[in-house]
Parts: structure tokens; sequence; C-alpha cells
């Protein structure tokens, strides 16, 4: 079994693998055809397992530079992963894995994610669930009523979307792991969501300042705002005044055809008060992929603590051994961290995952009880001044 990237002229029998494992239609000869003329996506690497010069497995690995603390760093976003079920429990894709890690780690990028089919499963490659979001149903009744100013305005093909892309870093500003846009979404420009019956309305304030938009679709009988592998809709917004002045409208213009409105946020964000009623409010939770560091010791270095004070970990990783060791942390509010391996007795023991999610703002200190895979040596360790809860969220799908 051989484990490399493959080319554009090879990326024909990825796209196969992928129809096969998850029963999606192939046409042979139009894609032999299509071969001829493929050419590789610079921001993603396929690493393929083979067997001679035939893929059997492999996975997509697509290259990201995302927010951590107020730094930018590399993220690589897993997706794609497949194997032909005649070549699955064979190690195909652990292996493709461990080389795209490696990979991220020499190109000296920092974190990596992904959406799974199976948290147990990618819980054996060193990732942890993510930050948890919810999907809320609000019936039409219960939005935002009165006079909040501003206008809304609807956008067709054609027109800029630059107001999306500032609402967009102004909602992600400070949120780890929300990925840095050079615009908001290059499908919006490549293809017409009006023929989806998907429309997009702007909230702007009274000097025409960009302040809310949200791209909406029908589901059923509700109203559809949310990010999801169906449509990339989305509910996005600056401040509680611009919400309210888009979600008014939305009750206003919609409220006879639909009986709900859909959206999904981070749990960090609560927007019920905001709402005339929470009697009918439906919120059902679900996890936003999950995570696991690169370089355990950049990513310690570069983390946000709280005071002074210095921390040692013991880090588990199956697949990354530069990252297995004992390391001490010595921070300072407002400084870089000083990071160095050391021989000595750790404050805490966990794995590559829950490290990220910790750092990266998942948990709180008191959830650290509830995690069998993380030990506590010393209780004493002010490990509430480094594991502390921040705004954070995957943004892009992969």
């Amino acid at each position: 079994m051989q484990i490399r990237k493959l080319g554009a002229r090879e990326l024909w029998r990825f796209r196969l693998i992928d129809a096969v494992a998850f029963e999606g239609a192939f046409d042979w000869k139009e894609e032999q055809e299509k071969s001829k003329t493929d050419k590789s996506d610079p921001n993603v690497d396929v690493w393929a397992a083979l067997e001679g010069d035939t893929p059997f497995a492999g996975l997509a690995m697509s290259h990201f530079q995302a927010r951590f603390d107020g730094h930018t760093v590399g993220l690589g976003g897993v997706g794609g992963v497949a194997s032909l079920p005649a070549s699955r429990r064979g190690g195909a894709i652990r292996a493709c894995m461990q080389a795209a890690l490696e990979d991220l780690y020499d190109h000296g990028d920092v974190l990596s994610a992904l959406y799974p089919f199976s948290t147990g499963y990618y819980e054996k490659f060193g990732y942890a669930n993510g930050v948890e979001c919810r999907l809320w149903h609000v019936p039409m009744g219960a939005l935002p009523q009165g006079d909040f100013g501003g206008r809304v305005r609807q956008l067709f093909p054609g027109d800029s979307t630059e107001p999306l892309l500032e609402i967009y870093n102004a909602f992600y500003a400070g949120c780890n792991l929300a990925v840095l846009r050079e615009e908001y979404d290059k499908e919006l420009t490549e293809k017409d969501l009006l023929k989806e019956k998907r429309y997009i309305y702007l909230w702007e304030d009274e000097e025409g300042r960009p302040g809310a938009f949200c791209i909406v679709g029908r589901k059923g009988e509700e109203l559809d705002a949310r990010t999801d592998w169906g449509a990339r809709n989305a509910l996005l917004f600056r401040d509680a005044r611009s919400l309210q002045g888009l979600l008014g409208f939305l009750g206003r213009a919609f409220a006879p055809y639909y009986k709900a409105l859909r959206f999904a946020l981070p749990a960090w964000l609560d927007v019920s008060p905001l709402l005339r009623e929470c009697a009918d409010l439906k919120r059902e939770a679900f996890f936003n992929g999950m995570v696991r560091a690169v370089n355990v010791e950049k990513l310690l270095s570069l983390c946000a603590c709280r005071g002074q004070g210095a921390v040692t970990l013991q880090v588990e990783d199956p697949l990354l051994a530069q990252n297995n060791g004992v390391f001490r942390l010595e921070f300072c509010q407002g400084q870089p961290g000083r990071v160095e391996r050391v021989q000595a007795q750790p404050d805490v023991s966990l794995g590559v995952g829950r490290l990220a999610a910790l750092l990266c703002g998942v948990h709180s200190p008191r959830d650290l009880r509830w995690m069998p895979d993380l030990r506590i040596e010393n209780p004493q360790a002010p490990l509430e001044q480094v594991f502390r809860p921040k705004p954070c969220h995957l943004t892009e799908l992969f």
C-alpha cells in the first residue's frame, strides 16, 4: 500500500471512490474524459491509498487560515473520507490521515477539524467534539415587532456581496476556528439563487451601514436560514438592533406564508431575550464538527490565558509522535506563552483533541470532571486560567 497525494489527472479516481462509498451516481466515460482537463485546487490536497497505480481509499484536506485567540493560524479541514467497500478495515484511512496530518505539521499549521459520520471513529485519530450549536425554530408570531429603524433591501444576482463579508467579519471577530474569507461565499456569484428559490435580505441602518442579513428558502412550512450541506443559507448580524430589525422584517413579510423561522447559532449565543414570546420556541442541540491539535507546542504558545502562572500537561497523540510528551506552559496575560518539553510530573494528562477543544473554548473548567479521557494529577494547578469558555465556531463546510 502506497500513500501519496493525487495529481490532477488522478482526481477522477477519488471521485469514483466517493461515489461508490456513498452510493452516488458516477459516469465512467464522462469522468475519464473530464480527467483530461482536470485541475487541482491549490487549497485542497487529495491523499489516497493506492495498490499499484490505482487508488482505493482517500480523503481531501482543505487548507484555511482561521482565528485562534487573536492570532491567525493554519487549519486543515478533512472531508471526503472514503474507501471502496472491498478494501475497508485495512488501515488505509488511518494511513492517509497520518500522512495528511504530518504534512499539515510540516507546513506549520496548528489545528485540524472535520464533520464526522461517527464521533467514536474519529476519536481514534485524535479528534474531539467541537462547540455545541443550537437549531432554532421560532414561530413567526414570536419574532420582534416594532420600529427598529434602518431599512431592508433584497440582493439580486450581480449585486455586491461586500456587505455580507463585512457582517461576517463583525459576527465572527474574536471567534476561534472562524475562517478568514476574501469574499463571503463564492457560491453566491457562481450560482443563481433565484433558480433555487433562495433569497438574500440585508438590513442597513440609517447611514447605510450593513447590520444583518439572511439567506433563506422554504423548508416545508418553515423559512429556512440554516447553513447545511443541502443549502448554504445563513443568518448573521452585527448587534442586537440589527438582528431585531431583520427579524422584524421577516415577521411582517412572511408570517402569512410560513409557520416558523429556522436558523442555527453557536450555543454560546442566546438571542431569546430579543423575541416576543418563547413558550413555543424549540431549540435542538448538535455538535459543530470535531477538532484536534496539529502542533501542540505552537497551539499552547498562542493560547490566551488569564493572569499569570504555569501548567504542566502530558499530551497523547495517536498519529503524530511529535506531539507526544510533557509540556510546561508558563503564561502571563497579554503576552505569548513560553512552552518547553520537560521531564516532570504533569498537572493534567489529555489527548490532542481534548486539548484543542479546551483551548479553543468549547468547555468550561467545571466540565473537566466529566471527561474520562482527561486526568487531573494536580488539583491545585491553575487549569481554570488556561481552559475557559470562549466564542468558538467552525464556519466552513468541507
